[in-house]
């Protein structure tokens, strides 16, 4: 069992996938919306989309439990899920530089976060 400061990191970080998954669900049901609301252009195209980010929703609920649990896997999930954020981010630079600000700055943080030597060590095992 780690330390109880580290077991706190481990819980903000936990906190953070979930509102990461939460957005996540919130698109997936955006894009489900807009396909019965006929907005869409593309019922093949939203409709992936919407499977996608619901996939990656699940996917980041349980990273989110792995990750309080000390699991390896899921410090490998959250990097690569914050790397694809902040690509995401620099794509967003051109529409809005706030929006792409919003979703690098907190993606940063978690990411430094989740390469800092005691998380490493909670989730070696």
């Amino acid at each position: 069992m780690p330390k109880p400061s580290v077991q706190r990191t481990l819980n903000g970080l936990s906190i953070a996938f979930l509102l990461e998954a939460i957005v996540l669900y919130l698109a997936a049901g955006a894009a489900v919306w807009a396909l019965f609301t006929e907005e869409s252009n593309s019922l093949i195209t939203v409709s992936v989309l919407a499977l996608v980010a619901l996939g990656a929703g699940l996917w980041l609920t349980f990273a989110s439990k792995a990750i309080r649990q000390g699991k390896r896997w899921a410090r490998s999930a959250g990097i690569f899920w914050q790397l694809m954020q902040i690509t995401i981010a620099f794509g967003t630079y051109d529409f809005s530089v706030l929006l792409a600000l919003a979703i690098a700055l907190p993606s940063g943080a978690v990411l430094i976060t989740l390469f800092t030597k005691d998380v490493a060590e909670a989730t070696k095992d």
